[in-house]
């Protein structure tokens, strides 16, 4: 199994970040989003792509449901370069997802059929890799509950970062369903490296918690699994209001500075958790970059 084969160039993919954990509610479109803003907001052309049949990163973005899937999907049942969305903010496009992204496991078992699961399972890396030249970042919301998107994500990324929150579904069932997608996917995708584990949605301050989250992906991933330092908390006001509103925890953060009384006190607190640990995920990221 050689994905030069399949036009596949692993090179050309160093900055492509996926997002992914078996189960749902774990952070992965809020943290998606959070890191594609900011990054195209510090100058960088981003590209964020959701492969999720719910489509929420519109919410986090405020661009409206679009297509729901339907040119992602396309694409990818034609073996086309994708086409984003453009300008969602300035150096910011997005794959849009939705409903329509439910036909991506047909269009697998279909190429499957005519070509073998190896051709399949690249496809959606085939599909990126024409438009990779435009952007310094790329990052991927996967689906939850759903291995083959799982792995197509995978073989479509250099790093992957696994958001978790702390609870046995997210920890154990989550951690080790991502755990049989990616070395799957390695074997094949042989730069794929997982950047670390991302905790999201406890309190503040909570040392044990954090403890205990790495001591279980230890576990589940291997001794050498890395927790990044600093975790997300949670304000429900705040989630509720990023997709009310179509802005990112730090956009509302500085609304709020700006004087507008209706953002609560919680964006700054959101907005300095997602701005440091997507911080310490390019530095991660990169450290490992070097290491190779």
């Amino acid at each position: 199994m050689n994905p030069s084969d399949s036009g596949i160039d692993y090179d050309q993919f160093g900055r492509v970040f996926m997002l992914g954990n078996g189960k749902g509610g774990v952070g992965k479109t809020s943290l998606t989003a959070n890191a594609a803003a900011k990054t195209a907001r510090e100058g960088l052309p981003t590209l964020a792509i959701d492969v999720n049949g719910q489509g929420n990163m519109h919410r986090d973005l405020g661009y409206g449901p679009q297509d729901q899937g339907k040119a992602f999907a396309d694409a990818l049942a034609d073996r086309g370069p994708l086409v984003p969305l453009q300008g969602v903010r300035e150096n910011l496009d997005v794959i849009v997802g939705g409903p329509e992204i439910r036909k991506i496991n047909g269009i697998i078992q279909d190429v499957a059929r005519a070509d073998g699961f190896f051709e399949a399972y690249l496809r959606f890396a085939v599909c990126l890799q024409p438009i990779l030249p435009r952007y310094g970042a790329v990052f991927i919301d996967t689906p939850p509950e759903n291995p083959d998107l799982l792995r197509l994500c995978l073989l479509a990324s250099r790093f992957a970062v696994v958001p978790v929150k702390y609870d046995a579904a997210s920890l154990d069932d989550g951690l080790n369903d991502f755990g049989q997608a990616f070395k799957m996917a390695v074997g094949v995708n042989r730069q794929l490296r997982i950047l670390g584990v991302a905790h999201c949605f406890s309190p503040r301050n909570a040392t044990r918690i954090h403890e205990d989250i790495e001591r279980r992906a230890k576990q589940i991933l291997g001794k050498h699994a890395y927790v990044f330092p600093r975790a997300v908390g949670h304000s429900s006001t705040m989630a509720n209001l990023i997709r009310e509103r179509g802005r990112t925890a730090y956009e509302l953060e500085q609304e709020r500075q700006a004087g507008n009384k209706t953002i609560p006190d919680a964006a700054g607190a959101l907005s300095a958790d997602y701005e440091a640990l997507v911080a310490q995920i390019f530095t991660r990221a990169n450290d490992l970059a070097k290491a190779v």
